[in-house]
This record gives structure tokens, C-alpha cells and sequence, in this order.
């Protein structure tokens, strides 16, 4: 329900509804004779107030943007963030590193993945000009951290079939914190890709490594945060942030600007 201003809220509009409350009272008080001389008054009150509230106004507005341009800009590079034992797609010495942090779980990194993921692969990872670098952002739940560990552990079995794997698992993406990240869902999709003994092992790691996989995801996730991730999914490409499921041309444009700096 919109209630009305009190008269003594302060506001502009509050003093102007108690002078025309006063009028009205005035009107059926004092000589008629008086009424031009204090209407002449009023209005100049009126007026005053009014600049005074436009004023007030203008010079919030003013602060607000002050303050907006004044907040410090996370100055990124993704040449210098850590790729330790991380998960890498593409030639290692490709001149251009993108860093990419996402969640398993997030229905905009699904969206992310086949949208851009792969087209950047297939233009700029498969001819030798960039590399990606996939660092752990798990945040939606639990599913998201056991399917980083299933990541983690086909990394360490398989590095060569990873960017499959890592594609099959998107693709069978469930809802959000359904539970449908179970170790059967996994081995299955696990299974499409690498090999039987090779899956097995997979799934061994899952829970001898969880740990230490634990805590790597971790380690992600501060260095993301560092460099200003909010959320997935994020890339640092050179010393650009790309963040959310943009336009193909927005991460094109980003690659193209640091390829242009080689």
C-alpha cells in the first residue's frame, strides 16, 4: 500500500502540502485584504524550496557517479595466472591464454559452452593461437563439487580426452542441485568417452583424491575471485575480463585485441 508522506518528513513535497494546508486555514482566518500581500510571500517560500530541493538533488546524483567513476578497476592478466596442475586445452605456448572459470552445474556455462566454448576452440585453440586454461568456480552446491573432482581425476587419467569430456559432461548437464550428479551419471559419461580401465580409475580418484582435489577447486576459486569473478561464467583473456554468456563476437574481439599486441 503507498502511503502519503507525513508532514513532518522533511521531504520538498511534505513542507509544500503544510503551506497549502495553511493557506486553506489562513484563507478562513485573516482579511481578504491581506490575501495578495502573503500569497506574494508563499509563493516566493514556494520557489526558494523548490531550488533548494532541485540543488540538493543534483549534488546526490553528482556524488553517487563521483563515487561510481572513482571505484578501482581489478586490473587482470591472464599470463599470470596459475596453470599448476591445471586442466589446459591447446598448445602450451600458444600466444594468447584464456583463463575460464565455471561451474559445472551453471545453466548459463552450458549455455556459454556451446555458444562460444567450442567456437573458440575451433578458431583460435585448434590453429595454435590461444590456449584455455579451466579453473574450478563451484559454488551451486555439492553436484558442482564432486563433478570438479570427477574433472580433476580424468585430467590426471586422460589429460588428451579432457576438452571431450569436459564437452560430454555440459551436454548431459541436469537441473541445478537435483542430485543428478551421482556416480553412476558420471561413470556413464565418463565411460562415452575414455576407455573401460580408464573410466574405472576415474572413479577411484573421485574419492581417494577428494581432498586434494578439494582444495585445488579452492585455490581456483580465491584466484578468481581475486581477478574480480562473481560468478560463471568468467574469462580472463589478456588483460580483459569477459564475463557472463556474451555474444561470440565480445570474446572474438577480446582474442583478436591481445593477438594483436604479439
Amino acid at each position: 500500500m503507498r502511503t502519503r508522506p507525513s508532514r513532518s518528513d522533511g521531504t520538498a513535497s511534505g513542507i509544500v502540502e503544510v503551506l497549502y494546508e495553511s493557506i486553506l486555514y489562513m484563507h478562513s482566518k485573516i482579511n481578504p485584504n491581506l490575501y495578495t500581500p502573503i500569497a506574494i510571500v508563499i509563493a516566493g517560500i514556494i520557489v526558494a524550496i523548490a531550488i533548494v530541493a532541485t540543488s540538493v538533488g543534483k549534488s546526490a546524483g553528482q556524488q553517487q557517479l563521483g563515487a561510481q567513476q572513482q571505484e578501482p578497476q581489478i586490473a587482470v592478466d591472464s599470463a599470470k595466472v596459475n596453470t599448476a596442475g591445471e586442466p589446459i586445452v591447446g598448445d602450451v605456448n600458444a600466444p594468447v591464454t584464456i583463463a575460464y572459470w565455471f561451474d559445472y552445474q551453471c545453466p548459463f556455462c552450458k549455455q556459454n559452452e556451446a555458444n562460444n566454448v567450442s567456437q573458440i576452440v575451433k578458431d583460435y585453440v585448434n590453429t595454435g593461437k590461444a590456449k584455455i586454461v579451466f579453473k574450478d568456480f563451484a559454488f551451486l552446491g555439492k553436484d558442482s563439487d564432486t563433478l570438479g573432482y570427477a574433472a580433476r581425476a580424468v585430467w590426471e587419467v586422460a589429460p588428451q580426452k579432457f576438452y571431450s569430456w569436459h564437452s560430454a559432461l555440459f551436454q548431459n548437464q541436469g537441473q541445478e542441485n537435483s542430485g543428478w550428479a551421482t556416480k553412476d551419471k558420471i561413470r556413464s559419461i565418463t565411460a562415452s568417452v575414455l576407455t573401460s580401465s580408464e573410466t574405472s580409475r576415474v572413479m577411484q580418484l573421485i574419492d581417494s583424491n577428494a581432498s586434494k582435489y578439494q582444495a585445488a577447486m579452492d585455490a581456483d576459486k580465491a584466484e578468481g575471485a581475486k581477478n574480480g569473478v562473481q560468478g560463471t561464467p568468467a574469462m580472463v583473456i589478456g588483460t580483459q575480463m569477459v564475463s557472463g554468456a556474451q555474444p561470440y563476437a565480445q570474446f572474438k574481439a577480446a582474442i583478436d585485441a591481445e593477438l594483436a599486441k604479439k
